[in-house]
This record gives C-alpha cells, structure tokens and sequence, in this order.
C-alpha cells in the first residue's frame, strides 16, 4: 500500500473512532437522556452504545479493523432504517457517508483483516 493511501486511511480510520466514540458513550452514560428521542428499550440502546465503543476501538487496531468496520456497518444499517421509520429524512445523509466511509475503512484494510482470520482457524 502506498503512503499516501496508508495516511488516508488512518485519517479515515481516526475520524470514525472518534465519530463512534462520541456516539457511543452517551448511549453509555446517560441513557435516559437518549431515551426520550426513541422507542427502543433501555437494554437495545446500551447494546448499541457498546457496539459503538467497541467498534471504535476496533478501528484503531490493524488486526480487527475490518471486522469493526463490518459491525459498524450494520450499526449504520439499523441507523438508516430508524430514520427512514421516523421520517427524518433530513438526518439520513450523515449515516450513509459514514457507511461509506466504514467501506472504505474495509476495502483499504482488507489484506490486513486476513490475519484474523488464519489465527481464529488454528
């Protein structure tokens, strides 16, 4: 990978930490707060606020990038299809660039992704 890709991605990769970082602990630390805007269950939440954070984490280690990147993903997923159910359109841009961006997390980083894979089946 050339340097100029390497630097991208590690741009890339950093932003998305913190993005999901930011939008994670909240989920965390004060629930309610984030409650009151939806109409999902306490416990759906903070299994998404762990998702995020973790998810986070992920995308700073090389080995598991992709796999943070792919769950991220589906956060993102699931983020699209509760706006489209609320009808807050107006919303809907940020998660589909971030889902872009998550793919281009994964298609930069998808030769080192394949170390996971190898230790798993040992």
């Amino acid at each position: 990978m050339s340097k100029g890709k390497k630097i991208t991605m590690w741009i890339i990769s950093g932003l998305l930490a913190a993005l999901f970082l930011f939008a994670g602990l909240p989920k965390l630390l004060t629930p309610a707060k984030m409650l009151s805007q939806w109409v999902y269950a306490p416990w759906f939440l903070t299994v998404v606020g762990v998702c995020e954070t973790l998810g986070a984490i992920g995308l700073l280690i090389p080995r598991v990038a992709v796999l943070a990147a792919a769950g991220l993903c589906g956060i993102m997923i699931g983020a699209v299809y509760t706006l489209v159910v609320h009808h807050m359109y107006k919303e809907l841009p940020v998660p589909i660039i971030v889902f872009i961006l998550l793919m281009v997390v994964i298609f930069l980083r998808r030769k080192e992704g394949r170390g996971v894979g190898a230790a798993v089946a040992s």
